[in-house]
């Protein structure tokens, strides 16, 4: 079966209650393809569908008609959907306005004791405030739904009839203003995803062949094209730099602070913000499969999924709900029963009013509203630290997290080699580094551009070579000067008959050492050797340190020799180094690690390590911005080439569910007080309204609280 994936805006979509309104009403209906998805903060929700038997039209027609609810189509998922209609935007604010001067007007009227013209002040109250919840209602009771529009209506309505009018319209005004407020604050999460994701700029200057310049939208530009990109503009397509130089400020898209110098042949990124130059940019990709595009698209989906804990909150609001249902029930018939079996007068009002009480606290807003608030919040937030979340449920496990394993090469170290050791017979290691610089500036081995990159840290006078000539996999020779040098490993100068009894033994020992040896002769015999190894990056050490300290084992996976990769974890303070591994070796190390210790992530280049990051119960790949292949991988990628996020995303994956639980406990907590203080008949609606209202607030607000977390150590 062929599946494709639509993504529809949804009018009133803001609370979990319209989700699962919207699943029921979907899931397992003919064209349905796997899980829903739902963004509440943008009000969007994700469907997987089959295009053979359902197209978007019949997806649209279906949500109204099972579930009342009416959806659009959005046809770019990158861009984040635009605002509602005018009346989507303020028409709580003009109800709940006017239920409230009703409301008010009511008061006034009872305190002046005109008792008959405050009861129509109220009705109206009720009226206005109930423009949008009565009819929600009403579907609902229809669709057999038991949400918060129904235990609202319903207590309404029984106000009403037990003529408490100023109950039912303060019910009416306090629920349209915490839906109003709720809107506001919902609203605030996805200004900021909004803001993150709108990076890239709507035009380009285009440059055509003949010179000129002409503005066009930047979602027409095709990999070939060039553009100018002024001083403080953004950069509008992924490209390389052909002219120009300037430094451009990356922060939208890896966090770092501080920007770049780009020059002709540098890569640079849409939506990074130029600064004093003028540079023009050959464009390498469509306008949507730039780098900015492919995280909106990886948050958008990350936004639409359910971390295991909201699905575990949802499936216990789904028993919750009709639970306090039923209780509220039983509290309006078991004391007026009682007085019918004992004979006594039926006193039928105050039990009733109980169970409206009960009705009112059973709302589960409070309770789930805050879940994806808070995991989206806490995404947005790592976004704009250049660390993509592609999902709720790894933002969960890295919270969860008992092991963090490593690759070694270009993770834990920077992924090429720098010379630590050079050894000269005659003592002249100086003159020995300036020929094996002039041999490595011919060749394009990774060893010999090390080497010649040292001397020019140290600023040496390197000479040119001529007659370069390398023998893969084992050295070089090359005319220095006028004299003919060997520069390779031990083999090579074997083979090359330039080895000598006394030299040998002690390169021997230098290729025991950390690294990789190579030997430099000359026609007189071996000149010395130079040993290069791979460093740990210079804030390794002090990120490992922070993850133990956060109760985090650590392992190293490598393919290097033992030696090797017990130097680096020494160097490092790994707990578990692993060494000569094949990609499948480290997949099967991970699950190891995950079956004997607990839940193992990975990180490492998003490429060479995809088994093991695909075996890791959470990956993240390294370094984004460089590698399209990291975006597709891994769970979570790190934009900018920099380890310190690390620890930094366990606090605020830790601190996340710590608020998620806070806010579960202080819903339960506050509908238990309510409902048991109905239970003695101590509790009316405005109390049961002011409760479910300001414990909705508080959750939410607490969960906004993670879009500004504390900044890292």
């Amino acid at each position: 079966m062929t599946s494709a994936r639509i993504t529809l805006k949804v009018q009133g979509l803001d609370c979990p209650v319209e989700a699962a309104a919207l699943r029921k009403a979907l899931e397992g209906k003919p064209g349905i393809v796997g899980d829903l998805g739902f963004d509440l903060p943008a009000g969007t929700m994700t469907v997987a569908h089959d295009p053979t038997t359902l197209n978007g039209d019949g997806l649209v027609a279906m949500i109204a008609i099972n579930s009342g609810m009416k959806a659009e189509l959005i046809v770019d998922e990158i861009t984040a959907p635009g605002p509602d209609s005018w009346w989507a935007r303020n028409g709580r604010w003009f109800t709940t306005m006017g239920s409230g001067l009703m409301l008010l007007s009511g008061v006034l009227l009872d305190l002046g004791h005109s008792t008959n013209l405050s009861i129509p002040c109220y009705a109206m109250a009720v009226l206005i405030g109930g423009i949008d919840l009565l009819p929600r209602s009403f579907r609902s009771l229809m669709s057999a739904r038991l949400d918060i529009h129904v235990l609202m209506g319903l207590a309404m309505v029984g106000a009403c009839v037990l003529g408490q009018w100023d109950e039912a319209a303060t019910l009416a005004f306090l629920f349209g203003l915490s839906e109003w407020l709720e809107a506001l604050s919902l609203a605030r999460a996805q200004n900021a995803v909004r803001t993150l994701l709108e990076i890239a700029p709507e035009t380009a200057e285009r440059i055509n062949k003949d010179g000129s310049t002409e503005l066009i939208p930047a979602g027409d530009l095709l990999p070939g094209h060039q553009v100018r990109v002024r001083p403080g503009e953004r950069v509008p397509v992924d490209g390389v730099v052909v002219s120009g130089r300037s430094t451009l400020d990356q922060k939208a898209i890896t966090g770092e602070s501080t920007p770049v110098l780009r020059e002709p042949g540098d890569l640079v990124y849409a939506g990074t913000v130029n600064g004093e130059g003028a540079i023009d940019v050959r464009a390498s990709v469509a306008a949507r499969d730039t780098v900015a595009s492919r995280i909106a698209r990886d948050v958008r989906l990350a936004q639409a999924s359910r971390a295991p804990v909201e699905r575990s909150i949802e499936r216990f609001a789904a028993w919750y709900t009709p639970g306090v249902l039923i209780v509220a029930v039983a509290m309006m018939l078991i004391p007026v029963l009682m007085d019918a079996w004992l004979g006594r007068p039926l006193a039928w009002q105050g039990p009733f009013r109980n169970g409206l009480v009960a009705l009112v606290i059973a709302c589960p807003c409070a309770l789930v509203i805050a879940t994806p608030v808070a995991v989206v919040s806490a995404m947005t937030s790592a976004a704009r630290r250049g660390i993509l979340i592609k999902g709720g449920q790894y933002l969960e496990a890295f919270g969860r997290l008992k092991v963090l394993a490593f690759d070694k090469t270009g993770t834990l170290t920077k992924g090429e080699p720098d010379v630590v050791e050079v050894v000269a017979m005659d003592g002249q290691g100086e003159d020995m580094l300036k020929i094996a610089a002039a041999m490595g500036d011919r060749g394009g081995h990774v060893v010999g551009r090390a080497i010649a990159r040292h001397a020019r840290r140290l600023q040496l006078d390197v000479p040119a070579a001529e007659s370069y000539a390398a023998v893969p996999g084992l050295g070089a020779s090359a005319m220095v000067e006028s004299v003919q040098y060997h520069l390779g490993n031990h083999r090579y100068i074997d083979e090359s008959h330039q080895c000598r009894p006394d030299f040998h033994g002690t390169f021997a020992d230098a290729e025991t050492k950390v690294g990789t040896a190579v030997a430099l002769t000359s026609p007189s015999g071996p000149l010395g050797y130079i040993r290069l190894a791979d460093r740990p990056r210079s804030e390794a050490a002090e990120v490992l340190l922070e993850l133990r300290e956060l109760g985090i084992e650590t392992a190293m996976l490598t393919g290097d020799n033992s030696a090797t990769a017990s130097a680096i974890a020494s160097q490092l303070g790994i707990h578990t180094p692993l060494s000569g591994l094949l990609p499948g070796d480290k997949a099967d190390a991970v699950r190891r690690l995950q079956s004997t210790r607990g839940l193992t992530g990975m990180v490492g280049d998003g490429l060479n390590d995809a088994p093991a990051l695909a075996a890791a119960g959470v990956s993240v790949a390294m370094g984004g911005i460089g590698s399209a292949a990291a975006l597709e991988v891994a769970d979570i990628v790190l934009m900018r080439d920099d380890l310190t996020s690390l620890p930094w995303l366990v606090r605020h994956a830790r601190l996340t569910l710590y608020r998620i639980k806070q806010n579960i406990v202080l819903a339960l907590i506050t509908k238990v007080i309510v409902l048991i203080l109905a239970m003695f008949g101590m509790a009316n609606l405005w109390l049961a309204i002011a409760a479910d209202v300001g414990t909705s607030l508080v959750v939410t607000a607490n969960a906004l609280r993670l879009l500004h977390p504390a900044p890292a150590r």
